[in-house]
């Protein structure tokens, strides 16, 4: 096999169906194949991809198993010699798998091969950015994202994994997703990691994708939330020393609680009439609240599977 593509997917049916009809486009069924793996929808989902694709491998977990581990589910049983992380609100182009795998021929040390994203009205997305640092994470200035050619592949620090190849000889040596991470910072800190084992991360411009950015999480915002500060105290502790990461939590904590209350005057000064204010402490509050209770597993996207041989909790 050529390309694996793996397809996370948890309701939202439609927006499936779509993601899948682009993706038709770009397979050589006799060379690609198709894995769907589902986290519990409670829609009619598998039975519609069954229906209209059923050469597409479809894993059921019958709960919400996280992206990384549902992703290294479908890795562990596919067979391609490269893995496209596809999703499900993501549109490739009819060349997308010709062009990474030609991509992926010219640079033998390219772990990752990232296309660039565009939204459904045609303005770039940011695809790619710079591996988080101990002083742009305290807010001590940020490198600005290098300027990329638009005509070849450009080697980046990190990828946006919303479409992402990946070669199968890099996972063998570095490793698969890092489980912990449920959602949010497993493709940065796989990034990180492929780097250190001396492979590189690129960007093709030339790689087209249009994506309905935050489609999959929209109707769950506060949920999304808490997932998406679980997982940036985890890249600390995954990623730097240990110093450096109890600064990082400490500072961004106390960052999160001076906020919640700064946004909760100024909501109760505006006798709580603005919908934005409302809605920006509600967030905050539950951060807070999820910490204080000392950040229970089950807060945060909806249906999560049990740790194996452990209770969820």
């Amino acid at each position: 096999m050529r390309f694996s593509v793996v397809v996370v997917h948890r309701d939202g049916a439609e927006l499936l169906m779509q993601a899948l009809a682009h993706l038709q486009a770009a397979l050589d069924p006799a060379r690609d194949e198709v894995w769907l793996v589902d986290n519990g929808s409670r829609d009619d989902s598998v039975a519609r991809v069954r229906a209209v694709y059923p050469h597409v491998h479809v894993i059921e977990n019958g709960c919400n198993n996280g992206f990384g581990r549902a992703c290294n589910q479908a890795i562990g049983q596919s067979t391609g010699e490269f893995v496209l992380l596809l999703n499900n609100d993501a549109h490739v182009q009819p060349d997308a798998l010709d062009r990474f795998e030609r991509d992926f021929r010219e640079l033998p040390r390219a772990a990752i091969v990232a296309g660039q994203l565009y939204g459904p009205d045609g303005a770039t997305q940011r695809a790619h950015g710079v591996l988080p640092t101990v002083r742009a994470e305290l807010g001590l200035g940020r490198p600005p994202l290098p300027k990329l050619a638009p005509d070849r592949p450009n080697e980046v620090e990190t990828v946006v994994g919303a479409c992402m190849a990946v070669r199968r000889a890099a996972i063998a040596q570095a490793g698969l997703l890092d489980e912990a991470f449920f959602f949010y910072f497993e493709e940065t800190e796989w990034c990180a990691r492929l780097r250190r084992c001396g492979w590189q991360v690129w960007l093709d411009p030339r790689i087209r994708v249009t994506h309905l950015k935050g489609a999959s999480t929209r109707t769950v915002r506060r949920g999304a939330q808490v997932e998406m500060l679980r997982s940036r105290l985890l890249f600390y502790r995954r990623v730097f020393a240990p110093p450096a990461a109890a600064l990082l939590t400490v500072w961004r904590v106390a960052r999160l609680i001076v906020n919640c209350l700064f946004n909760a005057a100024l909501l109760l000064l505006t006798a709580g009439l603005n919908r934005r204010l409302r809605n920006k402490v509600a967030i905050y509050g539950t951060q807070v609240a999820w910490l204080a209770l000392g950040c229970p597993r089950s807060w945060g996207l909806p249906g999560k599977c049990p740790e194996p041989g452990k209770r969820l909790s």
